[in-house]
């Protein structure tokens, strides 16, 4: 009775040679269908944000909450404002990217925050809103609405790696991509301007509740307030920001 014939070592080299070669190339495919995906379950959760701060914004006489300062109940505590109008463990909060704050090991640019309001609540998210849009009676930057003409330019949350953003069009950005966000009130750009989704966008939520992705050299270019000026000079891009096309 014959004995089965065994794989010789050159048969085995080949079949190990041709697995490493299929997962060289399935990897790297499987890890931008993940990100991709990622990237539309951010841009639903923005839209779903975005009919929240409809509600609230039609519940509340068609104006946003006041500014605020420090970590109060105004737009600086945006996310303790919409409370009612979602389940508090849905996540909603949280870019898919970006989950994990930098106190538990989270890392620029999918890193989230914390905050803790003045109240005593907790929460944690990676987006980050635009304080302009905050009604702010008797100053004439703030836009108060979201009925306003050009909302499609103006952003309302972005993604970011801190709960706010007042920009100025003078903002630098980071000198490093792996920086971190700085304290305000200078240089807040620095904030959203981050390769959060590959290879150089983020996602946006505008003033109109439409979700678009935006380059990062981009942010300099939306409408942040209302004298925000179209044609200021763009900053000196640092060099890991080469590769993201003008704006």
């Amino acid at each position: 009775m014959s004995r089965p014939k065994a794989f010789t070592l050159i048969e085995l080299l080949v079949v190990l040679s041709i697995v490493a070669l299929l997962t060289s190339i399935l990897v790297p495919a499987l890890n931008k269908a993940k990100l991709k995906v990622k990237g539309t379950v951010c841009n639903t959760r923005l839209r779903q944000l975005g009919q929240i701060f409809k509600m609230y914004v039609d519940d509340n006489g068609g104006q946003f909450m006041e500014r605020g300062a420090g970590y109060s109940e105004g737009a600086v505590s945006w996310f303790h404002c919409i409370r009612n109008y979602h389940d508090p463990g849905d996540e909603l909060l949280f870019c898919p990217l970006a989950t994990v704050t930098q106190d538990k090991g989270g890392r620029n640019p999918n890193m989230a925050w914390e905050n803790t309001t003045d109240l005593g609540f907790y929460y944690e998210g990676s987006y980050g809103i635009n304080l302009y849009v905050a009604k702010e009676p008797g100053d004439p930057e703030f836009w108060g609405s979201p009925y306003v003409v050009g909302a499609s330019y103006v952003p309302l949350l972005v993604c970011s790696q801190w709960k706010d953003i007042q920009p100025y069009p003078s903002d630098e950005p980071l000198p490093y991509e792996s920086d971190v966000w700085t304290p305000g009130p200078w240089n807040e750009m620095r904030r959203p301007c981050i390769k959060r989704h590959p290879p150089y966008y983020i996602n946006v939520l505008f003033l109109d509740f439409s979700v678009d992705a935006r380059t990062i050299k981009q942010l300099w270019r939306l409408k942040w307030h209302k004298n925000w000026p179209a044609g200021h000079p763009l900053p000196i891009w640092p060099a890991w920001m080469a590769d993201v096309p003008e704006p």
